[in-house]
């Protein structure tokens, strides 16, 4: 069934910048009912004030893979550690919530994840990353903030920094007050995932104060995935291999080991894999937040 949006969410988005002028039609997948019935709750969960920001990361070199001399965990898709330089740049300080991904779906018209249950989520999980978004989803989302998928290289330094820790906070062994994570004895399978607000775990933010950046949910970046990059990839603002059938995803999740959410921690799907352990953050680089400034300076100009 297609449905227009609310007049009144119409004009909160129009306020906000985030759709055109033009009524945006939507066609959305709900496996129970039709919460299009129902604007006004879309309305009241678009406009619930979230976790949300950005930070910038500087650029330089950072160690980047493992070092198994080091690191037990660490597997052959991580070797070599070398240093990489990046360029500076800025990333999301909270994963993309569930309401940041509503605006998206309501904008776009763009179908919403299985995992929205109910009009489309309760308001408890407005703060829970969004997950159950493919590669291309996550992709066209980032785009539409004015952002795009971290590469690889970035992910990592934003969560280890420059001296090639294990994890966001340090060496020590992932605890219960630093991540949402699977330990011991506690794999969790609900129907919806036990799931942690994005600015939780404030004692395991990375070396920049990014939050999150081990479990929760993994993370999807912009490379291609290929177990062998690392022996051959560039050693100045690596992008990933040019082609490829797998798109890379960091940080471990909620009902994996700590050792998945090593920091030099990397695995891969197919670009329209959805998954119930996988969300996404977004980055700027620092070049186009700068144009962007002196774009809206010359506006205010007489």
């Amino acid at each position: 069934m297609t449905r227009r949006i609310g007049i009144g969410l119409a004009t909160s988005l129009l306020t906000w910048g985030l759709v055109s002028s033009a009524m945006v039609q939507a066609d959305h997948l709900s496996p129970k009912h039709d919460p299009w019935a129902q604007p006004w709750e879309l309305e009241r969960l678009a406009l619930l004030e979230v976790p949300e920001g950005m930070v910038p990361v500087p650029g330089g070199p950072f160690l980047m893979g493992s070092n198994p001399k080091m690191d037990r965990a660490a597997g052959p898709q991580e070797l070599p550690q070398r240093p990489v330089s990046i360029d500076a740049f800025e990333i999301d300080r909270y994963e993309v919530t569930n309401v940041h991904y509503l605006r998206f779906v309501i904008a776009t018209g763009a179908a919403w994840p299985e995992f929205w249950m109910q009009d489309p989520f309760l308001e408890k999980m407005a703060s829970h990353p969004v997950i159950g978004v493919s590669w291309e989803e996550a992709a066209a989302y980032c785009r539409w903030v004015g952002k795009r998928l971290p590469t690889e290289a970035e992910w990592e330094k934003a969560a280890r920094g420059e001296d090639g820790r294990m994890f966001p906070w340090g060496n020590e062994p992932a605890g219960w007050m630093k991540s949402n994570i699977a330990h011991s004895g506690s794999k969790r399978g609900f129907k919806y995932p036990p799931l942690a607000n994005v600015n939780r775990y404030d004692k395991g933010v990375s070396p920049y104060g990014v939050y999150q950046m081990a479990g929760n949910v993994s993370e999807w970046v912009s490379d291609w995935f290929n177990p062998e990059y690392y022996r051959t990839s560039v050693p100045d603002n690596p992008t990933g291999p040019a082609i490829g059938e797998l798109k890379v995803f960091r940080g471990g999740s909620w009902n994996e080991d700590p050792e998945v959410a090593r920091s030099a921690g990397r695995n891969g799907g197919m670009p329209n894999r959805r998954s119930y352990l996988t969300g996404m953050r977004c980055a700027k680089s620092e070049a186009s937040h700068q144009l962007s400034a002196i774009s809206y300076q010359l506006t205010k100009i007489p």
